[in-house]
């Protein structure tokens, strides 16, 4: 289940995260850098997700 959020606000994450997202770096430098900013990639079943760390909350699918 993907987490219910302010337009505004997500649009301020997805500004912040995309050049980490979309660089050519390895997955785990991709982590890396996001985990310093305080959000994760999780994979599942369902699909790919970009969620907040440590809780695991789902912001948003990618791909």
């Amino acid at each position: 289940m993907i987490q219910r959020c302010d337009p505004v606000v997500l649009n301020q994450i997805k500004a912040l995260v995309a050049p980490i997202l979309y660089s050519q770096e390895t997955l785990q430098t991709r982590q890396r850098r996001l985990a310093r900013l305080g959000y994760t990639i999780a994979e599942t079943g369902e699909g790919v997700y970009l969620a907040t760390l440590p809780h695991g909350v789902r912001l948003m699918e990618l791909r």
